[in-house]
């Protein structure tokens, strides 16, 4: 993946995609490339990036997501759940950090607490399927008496 992505900012400023079978030009001024990286002490056993790539981006740090801004996140995202529920999970993410049960399989962070409330959202739409479907068979049920 850093060869693919040097090979866009670099002389020959252009990647190929293998599985398209297909190179793309990438348009001197008009091409630009946002990267993402938690720091390297985050997670298991993470390499730092090359410094020689490094340099070739505008470098931003930032704070870690207080409460608030979790519980913001993950509220917009998935807005069926109760307010309070979600309170009570970006809170047990917070103690699993503070007291570095983490420390072994790496951070609980805010992909964690996404697919659990996916996992949750996919619970509650299978309970009402199923709550419909036997309203529907108790309807059905009961025009046949």
């Amino acid at each position: 993946v850093l060869e693919d992505l040097n090979a866009c900012l670099d002389h020959r400023g252009e990647v190929f995609i293998p599985e398209l079978r297909r190179s793309f030009r990438c348009a001197p001024g008009r091409f630009r490339l946002f990267g993402c990286q938690n720091p390297v002490h985050q997670g298991g056993g993470r390499k730092g990036l090359p410094k020689s790539f490094l340099n070739r981006f505008t470098q931003v740090h930032m704070n870690p997501l207080s409460e608030d801004d979790l519980a913001l996140i993950v509220r917009s995202q998935h807005p069926g759940l109760p307010h309070n529920i979600v309170a009570s999970m970006v809170r047990f993410n917070t103690c699993l950090a503070a007291d570095r049960v983490t420390a072994s399989f790496g951070e609980f962070n805010l992909r964690d607490i996404e697919r659990w409330c996916g996992l949750m959202t996919a619970q509650q739409r299978a309970a009402r399927r199923g709550e419909q479907e036997q309203g529907q068979h108790h309807h059905h049920h009961h025009q046949q008496q």
